[in-house]
């Protein structure tokens, strides 16, 4: 039977954790027909070991030679899924057990995209099953502005769509994540269901907490495209809406790191812009409300 669902494993030399994330999947409690396609950029056998636990019918095993790097891992995942629907999951990241049960109503052609809330930390936190019927927000192209719609675990992408799009751009490197999003968002709608249901794990190993530095400087060159694309008609107001968000993402980057490459100056300079102080809880309820 064709599954639904596909959730491609770009995996690296990290056994333990693939062993984490596989499991999660496997506890989902939705009857929803799925796959797990495993594509290991790693050297070793151990990768290989752990998916050879599970179940052979729905957990593929699938070596990267050569090794593919990243960005080419996350399109081979796109790549190689039989599922309507794709998660690119990592394999360090993990699902509850209610992610499917929560995504599959809101499944239908006409969506490029699905999501639940996203917690993150060093380890799962203790998260409770959704109660009812959790609300349903849209996310349209021009909130790009401000951030993608969740972090990487918990998306799901029509997959022929992604494919339509090219998958990931090698060319936006550890931005690839973000600019595919947004690329979708302009194809079609996402949908982003209000309750926690995946996890992303935060570690110095991370490619963001080696990359953060260059990912500043290329934010801000990508919501200056967002803002051009999507606020035709008010340039300045989408040049203010971008160095504003850029600046607060700057912050959070001084508040976590404690170098100061030129990257961190110049976006922190972006404070001198008018009204820089205001919250940007109230920036982000006005654009959702008059954008």
């Amino acid at each position: 039977m064709t599954p639904l669902v596909t959730f491609g494993i770009p995996a690296y030399n990290r056994p333990d954790l693939l062993a984490a994330t596989l499991a999660s999947i496997a506890a989902q409690t939705a009857a929803v027909e799925y796959e797990v396609v495993v594509c290991d950029d790693g050297q070793t056998a151990a990768n290989r070991d752990v998916v050879a636990q599970f179940p052979a019918e729905r957990f593929r095993y699938l070596p990267n030679r050569p090794a593919l790097g990243p960005v080419g891992n996350w399109n081979r995942c796109l790549r190689e899924a039989r599922g309507e629907w794709v998660m690119v999951l990592h394999d360090d990241d993990t699902l509850y057990p209610w992610y499917l049960a929560t995504v599959r109503p809101r499944l239908r052609s006409d969506l490029a995209a699905v999501c639940t809330r996203t917690v993150q930390g060093p380890t799962p936190p203790t998260v409770s099953a959704p109660s009812g019927t959790p609300a349903v927000w849209p996310y349209p192209a021009r909130y790009f502005l401000k951030s993608a719609m969740t972090p990487f675990p918990g998306v799901l992408v029509r997959r022929e769509l992604a494919l339509q799009l090219g998958g990931f751009s090698e060319r936006a490197g550890p931005l690839a994540d973000y600019d595919f999003w947004y690329r979708l968002a302009c194809a079609g709608p996402v949908e982003v269901v209000r309750a926690v249901g995946a996890f992303y794990r935060v570690s110095e190993s991370q490619w963001t907490a080696s990359a953060w530095a260059t990912m500043i400087r290329e934010t801000h060159l990508l919501r200056l495209r967002i803002a051009r694309e999507q606020f035709p008609q008010s340039p300045r107001l989408g040049r203010w809406l971008a160095r504003f968000f850029s600046y607060r993402n700057a912050l959070s980057y001084a508040g976590r790191f404690t170098e100061r490459p030129a990257a961190l100056t110049r976006a922190l300079r972006l404070g001198r812009i008018a009204f820089a102080r205001l919250p940007s809880g109230w920036v982000w309820a006005a654009m959702k409300r008059f954008a």
